[in-house]
């Protein structure tokens, strides 16, 4: 049996065997095929012709700019500048040149160098010539005028990331805000989490004493009339205070949190003396006396109840308590809501609000508010993007600014010698009227007729700043290429009728956003301008998010 069993093993074994050997076969001769097929159509193939897909190209122009810099390296209006280039003579009657995408006037051409002159619309930036639809890339060229960028300002390397807001103290030194984490490459040494003091002049000054920072952006910065520091933004914890705060909290004169002692339900505890905030961020504040105004996009104020113990009644329970307030509050000091502020003691929640973010605002001495955003009512009134408060919350109807802006508007800002706003957004129309990204009001809210400023440059420019100086001039920011059809590069200066000012728009494209400005006068009585915001590039040097401009 056993000699059986073997036997028909060995036999299976060997049909395995040859079943294998009959495979290997069968798939070489398939390989070889495949081998051969291939030899046979590649053979095909290389007797095939196709057409050379350079056949019809354009044969080179023979013309090389060099990218060595002009003679000389920069230049007023009005100037000739000398740039090397070969091989430009036989087309010297069909090439175009230009500095920033602005035409130039050519004065004339050799074997080795084109010389040209600096047009009145011409600002910083490379040069390039065309000829036909080829285009020829040369050097920067930087086009001198009537600003500038401050070289006295030393903040030259900056934030790391946005700066939002500013708070200039009596002494001159200034206490800067935003999402940063670092400033002038100092916060390697000692963390520098969103907030920072400088001088004038923009050295850094350590004697602040705010610890670790915020744990989330700041965004607004104010001071009550006793020194103390309000801080707005979007951010829960400030230094070793962790999870107690609700976007907003107050700082003592050196920088320090602010805090008191509360006895909790088993024990005591030091918390902020700021007791309150919202549940979505605060983009601006406005202090008044001893209350804090708030505007941003939140639903609810918020408040913590430490004095309450959990379900067994063993240990602390902290609570947090909501009443619904929509984008603009006004707390006191301590933090608690003041409900004299468009409140509805019937319902236990304030009026119904603006229906969309409140982009920017001004609070004017009287303690009225003017808010402008991204809404088109409040407490259920249509009021198109604009609207002025009075001191209880109630609309102002005498500001008379009628069907206001027909889209968002982004920022507004005061000027205290013109007795005028000036509104930047995306709107084409303000109270009817053509009003391209900018409009200007009187005291009244009514129309300044005398600023008209140009169409925009395409459907998707929007102005999101500007801001009017004392001289009168307007310096604005946003997207957007051209003005007028002249270059700009999202950043220009415009003279009280909304033209372009002569010489002060030379300076070359603006990679970025201005949020604010300080203007001040400088030793030899110049308007400076320090401006923050979210921007690493303007006039073709390199940017930390500030820097200072200096107006001759």
């Amino acid at each position: 049996m056993v000699v059986e069993l073997l036997n028909k093993a060995h036999i299976n074994n060997r049909k395995t065997f040859v079943m294998h050997s009959i495979y290997k076969q069968y798939f070489s001769a398939i390989l070889q095929l495949g081998v051969v097929s291939m030899v046979i159509f590649g053979c095909q193939k290389s007797k095939d012709k196709f057409p050379d897909p350079y056949a019809g190209g354009k044969q080179p122009l023979g013309i090389l700019m060099s990218t060595d810099a002009p003679t000389p390296q920069s230049g007023d209006i009005g100037s000739t500048v000398t740039f090397k280039a070969t091989g430009l003579m036989p087309y010297k009657d069909s090439l175009h040149f230009y500095i920033n995408n602005e035409p130039c006037q050519i004065v004339s051409i050799d074997s080795s160098s084109i010389k040209i002159q600096i047009p009145s619309t011409a600002s910083t930036g490379v040069a390039s010539l065309t000829i036909g639809d080829q285009i020829f890339f040369g050097p920067v060229f930087k086009v001198q005028g009537k600003l500038a960028i401050d070289p006295n300002f030393k903040a030259t390397v900056g934030a790391d990331r946005g700066i939002s807001d500013f708070l200039q103290l009596s002494d001159g030194r200034i206490i800067l805000v935003g999402s940063f984490s670092d400033f002038n490459h100092l916060g390697t040494v000692k963390p520098i989490n969103r907030i920072v003091q400088i001088s004038k002049d923009g050295d850094v000054i350590r004697t602040i004493k705010t610890g670790i920072g915020a744990d989330g952006n700041l965004d607004a910065i104010g001071q009550l009339p006793d020194g103390r520091i309000a801080l707005a933004g979007s951010f829960s914890s400030f230094d070793t205070h962790i999870g107690q705060i609700n976007n907003i909290t107050l700082l003592n004169q050196d920088g320090s949190l602010d805090t008191t002692e509360v006895r909790t339900f088993s024990d005591i505890d030091t918390i902020p003396a700021f007791n309150g905030g919202t549940d979505g961020y605060i983009s601006h504040l406005f202090v008044t006396g001893s209350q804090i105004t708030a505007v941003g996009s939140f639903r609810y104020y918020m408040q913590k109840v430490y004095n309450h113990s959990d379900y067994l009644g063993v240990r602390d329970s902290l609570i947090t308590d909501s009443v619904q307030v929509k984008n603009v509050i006004r707390f006191f000091s301590d933090g608690s809501l003041d409900s004299s502020f468009n409140y509805n003691f019937y319902q236990h929640k304030s009026k119904e609000g603006t229906n969309g973010p409140v982009n920017d605002a001004y609070m004017q001495p009287d303690g009225k508010l003017i808010m402008v955003g991204n809404f088109t009512q409040y407490d259920g009134e249509d009021v198109n993007y604009v609207v002025r408060l009075n001191p209880d919350g109630s609309i102002d109807r005498s500001f008379k600014t009628g069907s206001g802006a027909d889209n968002p508007v982004s920022s507004i800002r005061y000027n205290k010698n013109s007795h005028r706003f000036v509104l930047a957004g995306s709107f084409n129309h303000f109270n009817g009227e053509p009003h391209y990204g900018l409009v200007l009001l009187n005291d009244d809210g009514s129309i300044d007729e005398s600023f008209k400023p140009s169409p925009m440059g395409s459907g998707i420019d929007s102005y999101t700043y500007a801001q009017q100086l004392s001289n009168g001039l307007i310096l604005v920011n946003g997207y957007f290429k051209t003005y007028d059809g002249i270059q700009r590069g999202n950043f220009m200066v415009l003279d009280p009728s909304g033209v372009l000012a002569s010489g002060y728009n030379t300076t070359g494209n603006f990679d970025g956003r201005v949020y604010n400005g300080l203007e001040t006068t400088n030793s030899n009585n110049q308007i400076t301008v320090m401006l923050i915001g979210n921007f690493d590039k303007f006039d073709e040097q390199t940017m930390g998010n500030i820097t200072r401009v200096i107006l001759k």
